[in-house]
């Protein structure tokens, strides 16, 4: 305990640095391994689109470009189109001013096809 101690009085920026390194490193390596156990999981694969779902968790969740999403989508920048908070189809389909159930079926015809053009076109 006493080289702590030594430390702290002799070296407090280090001291406050390293702490300060060391949380943060723990805080985003957190975040990572939260992330990469979420999306390792099978049942956040291929997931059917829902209203609540944004175009870049439908692109997590189908391994493609969030453009892809928005294409099959007929949008450009989510974003933008929504204004404030998060895209979710719901509030694309209000801001276009389409049910949200034209958008998930455009969803679920095309994602399947974008899954198998991106499939043909990988590298053999």
């Amino acid at each position: 305990m006493s080289k702590l101690r030594y430390l702290w009085a002799h070296h407090k920026p280090a001291s406050i640095g390293f702490i300060l390194a060391v949380t943060l490193a723990l805080f985003f390596g957190g975040k990572f391994v939260a992330r990469a156990v979420y999306w390792s999981d099978p049942a956040h694969r291929h997931q059917s689109p829902e209203p609540w779902m944004t175009p870049g968790y439908i692109a997590k969740s189908w391994h493609l470009q969030i453009e892809e999403v928005d294409a099959i989508l007929g949008i450009e920048n989510g974003p933008a189109l929504v204004g404030y908070g998060r895209p979710t189809l719901d509030r694309i389909a209000k801001a276009t001013g389409q049910p949200v159930g034209d958008l998930l079926h455009k969803l679920s015809l095309g994602l399947p096809k974008a899954i198998a053009d991106q499939e043909a076109n990988a590298p053999k």
